[in-house]
C-alpha cells in the first residue's frame, strides 16, 4: 500500500528528529566515559541545545507566516531569547537548567499549538519524545 504524503512526512520528520538527538547523546557519553573532557562536552551540548531551541522558535515563526497568526510571531522569538543567555551569560549549572526548562516550556507551547490544531498530532507526539530526550541528556551536565 502506498504511503500518504502525511505518512511520508511523519516518517522523515521522525528520522530527522531522532538523528538530531545525536549531539545531545554524545556529550552524555563523554561525561560517562571521558570525564576529563566534561567541560567541553557540556559546552558543546549547550551550544547545540541553544541552536535547537532557536530552530524550534523558527518552526513557529513559519507557522505564524503560513497561518497569519501575529501573536505567534512573539511566541516564536521566546525560545532563542531564552537560550541565548543560557549559553552566554550564566554559569554552566544555571545554563543547563535554563536549557532543560526551555525544552519543557516548548512542550507547553506545542500543547497549545496542538489544542488550536496548528500542529498535527503526530508532530506533537514527536516533539514530546524529542524534548524529553533533550532534557534527560542535559540534566547529567549538572553533575559534570
Amino acid at each position: 500500500m502506498a504511503r500518504s504524503l502525511e505518512q511520508t512526512a511523519a516518517f522523515h520528520a521522525r528520522l530527522a528528529g531522532y538523528a538530531g538527538l545525536i549531539p545531545f547523546v554524545i556529550p552524555l557519553l563523554v561525561l560517562w566515559f571521558e570525564p576529563a573532557h566534561a567541560e567541553a562536552a557540556i559546552a558543546a551540548q549547550h551550544a547545540y541545545a541553544a541552536l535547537i531551541l532557536s530552530f524550534l522558535g523558527g518552526i513557529y515563526w513559519g507557522l505564524a507566516l503560513l497561518r497569519h497568526m501575529p501573536g505567534w510571531f512573539w511566541l516564536s522569538v521566546l525560545p532563542p531569547l531564552w537560550a541565548w543567555p543560557a549559553v552566554l551569560l550564566v554559569p554552566t549549572a544555571a545554563g543547563t537548567l535554563m536549557l532543560a526548562s526551555g525544552f519543557a516550556l516548548m512542550v507547553l507551547l506545542d500543547a497549545a499549538a496542538r489544542r488550536q490544531e496548528i500542529i498535527r498530532e503526530w508532530f506533537f507526539r514527536l516533539r514530546i519524545t524529542l524534548s524529553t530526550v533533550a532534557v534527560v541528556t542535559l540534566l547529567p551536565g549538572l553533575l559534570g
